[in-house]
């Protein structure tokens, strides 16, 4: 592989971990303030990922269209584990929770929020697979 090209996976690999890890570590920190995690998680952070990686697509790193989508995959699932890890140290068990109710509610969000958000990522990856497609073959006629 020739090394210009293995450094242009490498950035837009480290780009998606860096981007995505950043965001949710971010919205944990307002959370609460100005968007609910519902809108976040399920309509904002999918629209992060296409468009960091519609930008990736559309600079000077020309890699397969489908490791943009796998390195994607593996920055959504770096988030998923950033985001549960930061929400773990801050979460608030002064409250009446029993013991581990606080720690078990986290659990159940982050198991619930991540199917639908990889549901949501799969269902914008056929989007853009299909215009992608679209767009190489009219551009080869």
């Amino acid at each position: 592989m020739h090394t210009n090209k293995r450094s242009s996976i490498i950035l837009v690999a480290l780009t998606n971990i860096i981007i995505l890890c950043l965001t949710q570590y971010l919205y944990v920190f307002m959370k609460g303030e100005k968007i609910e995690s519902d809108n976040f998680q399920l309509l904002y952070f999918p629209l992060i990922i296409v468009s960091v990686n519609l930008s990736l697509w559309f600079s000077r790193f020309r890699i397969k269209f489908y490791l943009h989508w796998i390195f994607a995959y593996i920055g959504y699932f770096c988030s998923i584990f950033i985001f549960y890890i930061i929400n773990y140290i801050n979460v608030d068990t002064s409250e009446d929770f029993l013991p581990g109710e606080a720690y078990f509610d986290l659990l159940l969000t982050v198991a619930i929020f991540s199917p639908l958000q990889l549901i949501i990522l799969l269902f914008l990856n056929g989007v853009t697979n299909i215009l992608y497609k679209g767009y190489s073959y009219l551009i080869k006629r």
